[in-house]
């Protein structure tokens, strides 16, 4: 048990500083970034990109790094990579700068996973596997909340964030060291093998499922403090609040196993692709602040959580004799779409507007509703 829980633990505090800092830090500190060192709208698609793209190629070569040279190592290498990206940031100049921080930080996430999945997979016992991994899973929740605490009471604004970041990326090292073994990738051979394999029908239409999710997640992700400050008219202070409260609505997605357990994980599924679509449709239509906007934006922070744990879940049924096979292919399917969604995004904003963008990354949520993993997948939850 105690075991278990330190891995949960450590899990939790890698996933906080490589999803919440490194990767998703970049939503909330683009207006102040921008100000500093200018760029268009097309051009913070294509920085927000950067992290995405980088975390889709670790993804594919983590899970032959941590079969070669173990867990442990693999978390080494993400707690480093952030902390090195996040210290790029900190001392950016131009937007090509912060591109190469973006993505050098965006490689610590790829990393994570699949060695934090090798982990639970190989240490954890299979019916506690969903609990394990979706409350590590959280950890992106904590980053985001700790991410607006720094930068509200921090002096010096997101470059002294950034190095503060940095520390806390390198004070990972040390549980990862304690805690995951050297050779804690056992199933993470499989892994790198079994890569190409669709696994069939339930499978693909999973991965595809996981890309429009990615998608759409990025108009919120990628460009949420933004639409905040210039399209709904909130200030500084208002939208670190709340940015805030959807990172604590986040950490609702730790309960995505046991809820699961009672509703099936269909419903959970289509809870969250409501709780991440109907937010974009009031941030569309929203001037000023509101207790809507409140709760959308909390919305917004507890379906994206919910829903990759829902993913992470799934892919590792699906793949049941390999678990971090599927968790890996999904939620490289999540970038993907992150990839995408952070570069039509930025087009739509440019050329339609705030509005018509949000509307269609909302209807592109909602048509999700209508596909499931496959037609016996309900009675498979039970």
């Amino acid at each position: 048990m105690r075991s278990s829980a330190a891995l949960a633990l450590t899990g939790f505090s890698l996933i906080a500083v490589t999803y919440g800092m490194a990767r998703f830090s970049w939503g909330l500190m683009l207006p102040s970034i921008s100000a500093d060192i200018p760029f268009s709208p097309q051009q913070a698609g294509l920085l927000s990109a950067c992290s995405f793209v980088a975390y889709c190629l670790t993804i594919l070569t983590a899970a032959a790094l941590a079969d070669r040279y173990g867990a442990r190592l693999t978390a080494l290498l993400a707690a480093l990579s952030a902390a090195s990206g996040l210290l790029l940031l900190a001392c950016a100049s131009s937007p090509l700068l912060l591109a190469t921080g973006l993505f050098v930080a965006g490689l610590s996430s790829g990393l994570a996973s699949p060695a934090l999945a090798a982990a639970v997979s190989n240490r954890i016992a299979a019916a506690d596997q969903p609990r394990i991994n979706t409350l590590i899973n959280a950890g992106t929740s904590a980053g985001i909340i700790l991410t607006v605490v720094i930068l509200s009471v921090l002096p010096g604004g997101w470059r002294a964030a950034c190095l503060l970041f940095a520390l806390l990326s390198l004070a990972c090292l040390l549980p990862v060291m304690r805690v995951l073994s050297v050779h804690a990738a056992g199933r993470a051979a499989r892994v790198s093998r079994g890569f190409p394999r669709l696994y069939g029908h339930a499978m693909r239409r999973l991965m595809g499922i996981a890309l429009v999710s990615g998608l759409v997640s990025a108009a919120w992700w990628s460009f949420g403090s933004a639409l905040l400050r210039q399209h709904v008219g909130v200030d500084a202070e208002t939208a670190r609040l709340l940015w805030l409260v959807a990172g604590g609505a986040g950490i609702v997605g730790a309960a995505t196993g046991p809820v699961a357990a009672r509703i099936g994980l269909n419903a959970v599924y289509r809870l969250s692709l409501c709780g991440m679509a109907l937010p974009l449709l009031v941030l569309a239509f929203s001037h000023g602040e509101s207790a809507g906007l409140l709760i959308a934006v909390a919305c917004c922070g507890a379906g994206y959580v919910t829903l990759s744990g829902v993913l992470l879940v799934w892919g590792a049924q699906a793949t049941a004799e390999e678990p971090a096979t599927g968790v890996g292919i999904l939620f490289f399917m999540l970038a993907v779409g992150q990839v995408a969604g952070s570069l039509l995004f930025g087009q739509l904003y440019a050329a339609l507007g705030a509005i018509t963008a949000l509307t269609l990354f909302a209807l592109t949520a909602l048509i999700l509703l209508f596909i499931t993993p496959s037609q016996n997948s309900d009675a498979s939850d039970e």
